[in-house]
């Protein structure tokens, strides 16, 4: 057992984050609200996607929620239930830019013009703020919180056939975060389904399969590593979800592993790429395999939160 420990130890020592455990007391959870209508601007989208509306009780998994650009709700998850509710904001204009923003809509469209997550409050590590994760963005006019000069130190833009991804080396500080944080992930999944930030949204008008340079798209299967003074985000197109090319269940393991780059500081590149293999696949004399190292590490990490 006391090698297990140490193992685990090893892989926390790479990430951080905290275990969440159920509530045994089932008195402790919130009542949700009552329904919230709907506006008459989002009756045809609720036509179209009956499923995928916020008009519920409860929230949904955050993947489920549909919108087009123009129609984004206030907020996507305004519900007091679980981790609930939203910290920020969805609808995201020239009224709520500026270093105090609570946006969380993300755009990534082009090397000069994208947003990772960061902290909303200054010196914030992910493992504490990662439900209330906000945007900042590389230039402003997306009603976010804009990276002031010099946060950006070196970036790769890469666009391949099923995904677009953006890497590279960063002061941290920029972006809210504490200068010794070694990080962790943001995805639309998290244990609950609700996401990472809860309710955040994410857009590109670069995605493979966009007609135009100018239409944001939303990106369902997305996710962003920042800490070390590292980061990395991958959108996948919409259209290709098999394989899943934004795979999110490595998030122990960083950057490097998860999506695999130049990561030269001091450079600014744009270029077109090859589709890299699945995270946690790698192909040998062309065959395929799953990494038994990521198996192992997390079958010991679940059995010491999961044991005595």
């Amino acid at each position: 057992m006391a090698g297990r420990f140490f193992f685990a130890a090893a892989l926390l020592a790479v990430h951080s984050f905290t275990p969440a455990f159920a509530a045994e007391d089932l008195s402790t959870i919130t009542t949700a609200p009552k329904a919230r209508r709907t506006p008459s601007s989002h009756h045809d989208l609720a036509k179209r996607q009956a499923a995928t509306t916020y008009e519920t009780t409860s929230p949904l998994p955050l993947t489920q929620y549909q919108y087009p650009y123009a129609s984004v709700p206030y907020q996507v998850n305004p519900y007091p239930v679980g981790r609930g509710p939203q910290a920020g904001y969805n609808q995201c204009n020239s009224s709520t830019g500026g270093p105090t923003s609570e946006c969380q809509t993300l755009i990534v469209n082009s090397i000069d013009d994208f947003c990772i997550w960061g902290s909303p409050v200054t010196d914030g590590l992910i493992g504490n703020v990662e439900a209330a994760v906000v945007a900042y963005c590389s230039k402003s006019g997306h009603g976010t919180r804009v990276m002031p000069e010099g946060t950006l130190t070196g970036v790769q833009f890469m666009k391949t056939s099923a995904y677009i991804q953006i890497t590279g080396h960063l002061n941290q500080t920029g972006v809210g975060l504490a200068s010794n944080d070694t990080g962790g992930e943001l995805d639309p999944h998290g244990a609950d389904l609700a996401g990472n930030p809860l309710g955040g949204l994410v857009y590109s008008s670069g995605l493979p399969t966009a007609k135009d340079n100018t239409t944001e798209i939303q990106a369902i299967s997305w996710n962003n590593f920042v800490g070390s003074n590292i980061f990395c985000i991958k959108l996948c197109d919409n259209t290709i979800t098999t394989p899943n090319y934004c795979e999110n269940r490595i998030d122990l393991l960083g950057c490097d592993y998860n999506m695999p780059a130049a990561y030269v500081d001091g450079e600014f590149t744009s270029c077109e790429g090859d589709l890299q293999d699945v995270v946690g696949t790698y192909t040998s004399n062309g065959q395929s395999e799953f990494s038994n190292f990521y198996v192992a590490s997390w079958l010991v990490v679940s059995s010491v939160f999961m044991y005595d």
